[in-house]
């Protein structure tokens, strides 16, 4: 993995995962993190992102902005789709929707290590 930025490592997996590349885009996570304060792997980071796309097939992450300090970058996103599949246990509604989100993510030798997210209907 080459030295990227923050902000770079998450554009980049926001990029692949768009794309649905999630082989690339796991390459990204470190093997053990922590997302939401829950350990992970990157197997649980694959099943979360197929399970967003299972459940809202025109899922979509618009970066707003980000700011950098050190490790750790902070985004602004409005993320939008089409619930039309089931969604974690979550019936299909057909409604789409728009969400104001925004994270931290810690990035250690180009790889995310710790991830903290909250998000609301716009």
């Amino acid at each position: 993995m080459t030295s990227s930025s923050p902000a770079q490592v998450v554009r980049a997996i926001n990029d692949l995962r768009a794309a649905g590349d999630f082989d690339a885009a796991v390459q990204y996570i470190a093997p053990r993190s922590l997302d939401q304060g829950v350990e992970s792997d990157r197997e649980q980071w694959r099943r979360k992102w197929e399970g967003i796309v299972a459940g809202v097939p025109d899922f979509a992450v618009t970066a707003l902005r980000s700011v950098e300090n050190g490790e750790w970058v902070a985004n602004q996103y409005r993320i939008s789709g089409t619930h039309t599949g089931d969604f974690f246990g979550r019936p299909p509604t057909g409604q789409r929707f728009e969400v104001a989100g925004m994270d931290m993510v810690r990035v250690v030798e180009g790889r995310v290590v710790e991830h903290w997210v909250v998000a609301e209907p716009f």
